[in-house]
């Protein structure tokens, strides 16, 4: 058995208890902090604290048992948890559907997911179990522990992450059950909601509510989580969306720079802790993650999980002495994250392609390249292996070609190229608009040039290694970002994944430049311990450089853009600051959340799903015959909603109508213009707001703003 594994047991319950049961009890003093800080918030946000506690709780402690029963320890362990997890929640939610097996907390850990996760901590305790290969004696590739001013200058690095993204996302976002008034928020919050009543998160078809019966591929895993949450649909959500924004980035980007920064010498560990404290820290300067967190959640759990499937991938490609065994080891861990972070979007695997690329070419360019040369069964071996993987690429393509086909033809109009130069460099909004705060965050674009310089000017070594192939997925990431923006012609293509959107791209240039900044920062304290006078004083201590780029980096964002980021929730939480047109106000909320009493338990109602009755379903319960904003799939429905004004006059409107059970309509006469804090422009059914008030009976009514009127009548031209 491995050594870690014949700790004293009360050494070792010790540890557990540490993990477990303080960390979650330090969550929640935090965010009662936070929330007390967040002042103007209100009382609803008492009830998060047990919310965030499942989550965090809910996304570490599955993925990091299994990362200690595989022998991974710290940093990476703690930081790669969230995305092992994401690894069994994806399989188990495929698996729950076909054996009718619901999606609830009650079967959670009977169900599917309960038994993935015992059989890879099984797997994993077995496998260690082994015997060692004569030369991989002890973990390897594991960093060794931090001291304890490492771990405290981590700590303090994390603690600054979350407390200067979480403060101002609680403060903007209102109350705790506001609903983001986005597109494509309505579409998740509709999804979760759907989990909750039919208790399938397949990613093969749980979205068939949506589509009128049709099971399409869809990533479900951001819903599967949610639909756990206690609370309501909505307060679950935005709790998340903090969660993942302070406390599973930076946790994700800790366990990539820990992986990064061990590849230095033994005599520069005194220094790691700092140079890590620093990188993490400024993971909460970012202000691209939580672009994507107000709107595109599953690809933004995708993102917020990459760093700690980064780790696994550095992890496994590392040189060293590892032997076969264990080397295998550490591959099946990478392939689980993998999987997460693939099960979470679909993008994730040109994230992965464009990031890890360039580590996994150079990890097994060796090991490939000897077993070609020596022929034999290693060369068949490789030959049987690019084959399988092939024919398993092919099929997931296959199986999922109706995704790719609609991500590849997606037509954008090109965007402002200097705009997109100037946020590549600064990390600044790429969608509406918002104050720019010059320089925003340039000083990690310097210190990452200050590693990309050192790198390819001749240096040599694992830091110089590191930075040069950090700078090549940078480079590429930062290339895709240009053709989305540029003009139309047939390169643009390569920017398709991720629907030619920039604000989807430039998070990729994020991460590496959070990796480059911090190489960088090493490299200025090398040279600044080299500088004559400087020899002892700073040597292999970079408190001081660690401690400068953070002051610096807080004074010329600001404070780390705080402002901004309160912009950015604003604009799709307050009514009078929203963005791309407002579907909700105050009054019309509240009439939604009135309408269960209103309306009676078997209401359907319809309505334009731009003008706030999308709605009705994930905030109140009341089921409606549009629950996004997309066009239906359904021919029906879409004839229904081009031709609904002629309610009254054409028999097949009130055909459909009482055929499906719609009993009320949702109407609201403000002006549709897409400006901020106006109404919200239709994507399609203009004629929706369009029908007739003689055949209606009024039931409930709420100001929606500028003099204009939110509606709920009781069709009675149908009975």
């Amino acid at each position: 058995m491995s050594g870690s594994w014949r700790l004293r047991p009360a050494a070792w319950i010790g540890a557990t208890a540490t993990r477990v049961v303080v960390l979650p009890l330090a969550g929640i003093a935090a965010l009662a902090l936070v929330i007390r800080l967040g002042g103007a918030v209100g009382p609803s946000w008492a009830a998060a604290p047990p919310i965030a506690v499942a989550a965090l709780g809910g996304l570490i402690i599955p993925g990091w048992s299994i990362a200690q029963a595989w022998g991974l320890r710290g940093v990476t362990a703690l930081g790669a948890a969230p995305t092992l997890t994401a690894g069994i929640l994806t399989l188990g939610s495929a698996l729950a559907q076909p054996l009718g097996i619901p999606w609830d907390r009650g079967h959670l850990l009977i169900g599917p997911v309960g038994w993935i996760w015992a059989a890879c901590a099984a797997a994993g305790a077995l496998a260690r179990r082994a015997p060692r290969e004569p030369g991989a004696a002890g973990p390897p590739s594991c960093p060794a522990p931090l001291d304890a001013r490492g771990r405290l200058a981590l700590c303090a690095g994390l603690g600054l992450a979350a407390f200067m993204t979480a403060v101002p996302v609680i403060r903007s976002t209102g109350a705790l059950d506001s609903p983001m008034q986005a597109s494509d928020s309505i579409y998740h919050l509709s999804a979760t909601a759907f989990v909750r009543l039919t208790g399938d998160a397949s990613s093969f078809g749980g979205t068939w509510p949506l589509y009128d019966g049709q099971r399409i591929y869809y990533p479900m895993v951001w819903h599967a989580i949610a639909a756990l949450l206690p609370g309501g649909v909505i307060e679950g959500s935005n709790t998340l969306v903090v969660v993942l924004s302070s406390a599973i980035w930076p946790l994700s980007m800790a366990a990539l720079l820990r992986e990064t920064l061990r590849r230095a010498g033994p005599d520069e560990d005194r220094g790691v802790g700092a140079l890590l404290g620093l990188g993490t820290a400024l993971s909460g300067s970012v202000v691209s993650v939580l672009l994507l967190l107000t709107s595109v959640w599953p690809y933004a759990l995708s993102v917020c999980l990459l760093p700690g499937c980064l780790a696994l991938v550095t992890r496994a490609c590392g040189s060293g002495a590892m032997g076969g065994r264990r080397r295998a080891h550490a591959l099946a861990l990478a392939a689980l994250g993998g999987l997460g972070v693939i099960g979470a979007h679909g993008a994730a695997v040109f994230n992965l392609i464009v990031l890890a690329g360039p580590l996994v070419v150079r990890g097994s360019w060796g090991p490939v390249a000897a077993a070609w040369r020596r022929g034999g069964r290693g060369r068949g071996a490789l030959i049987a292996t690019a084959t399988a993987g092939g024919l398993l690429v092919a099929g997931a393509g296959w199986r999922v070609r109706g995704s790719l086909v609609d991500v590849f033809s997606y037509q954008r109009p090109p965007s402002n190229l200097a705009e997109t130069v100037y946020a590549l460099t600064t990390d600044h909004p790429l969608l509406a608009r918002f104050t720019p705060y010059i320089p925003g965050n340039a000083l990690v674009v310097a210190l990452a040039l200050v590693a990309v310089v050192g790198a390819w000017r001749g240096a040599r070594g694992s830091d110089a290694q590191q930075a040069r192939l950090w700078s090549i997925g940078t480079g590429a990431a930062a290339l895709i970002l240009l053709l989305a923006a540029g003009p139309q012609w047939p390169l643009r293509v390569l920017a398709g994944p991720w629907y030619t959107q920039r604000a989807r791209i430039i998070v990729l240039v994020t991460i590496g430049l959070l990796v480059l900044a911090t190489l960088g920062a090493r490299d200025l304290a090398r040279a600044w311990a080299a500088l004559p006078g400087w020899r002892g004083r700073l040597g292999s201590h970079p408190r001081r450089v660690a401690l400068a780029a953070l002051a610096a980096s807080l004074v010329l964002a600001p404070a780390w853009r705080w402002g901004l980021k309160a912009e950015i929730m604003e604009a799709v939480h307050d009514p009078r600051r929203i963005s791309y047109g407002t579907m909700l106000s105050d009054a019309e909320l509240a009439m939604i959340r009135r309408a269960p009493q209103e309306l009676g338990a078997h209401a359907l109602v319809i309505g334009n799903p731009s003008n706030g009755s999308a709605y009705l379903w994930s905030v109140a319960g009341v089921r409606t015959v549009y629950p996004t904003r997309l066009l239906p799939i359904s021919p029906e429905l879409e004839w229904l909603g081009e031709h609904l004004d002629q309610l009254g006059s054409d028999p097949e409107v009130c055909r459909i109508l009482n055929e499906r059970g719609v009993t009320h309509y949702y109407s609201d006469d403000a002006r549709p213009d897409g400006a901020t804090g106006g109404g919200r422009q239709p994507l399609w059914g203009w004629r929706m707001d369009q029908v007739p008030h003689e055949y209606l009976e009024e039931v409930d009514s709420a100001p929606s703003g500028a003099g204009s009127t939110a509606t709920l009548w009781r069709i009675t031209a149908c009975g």
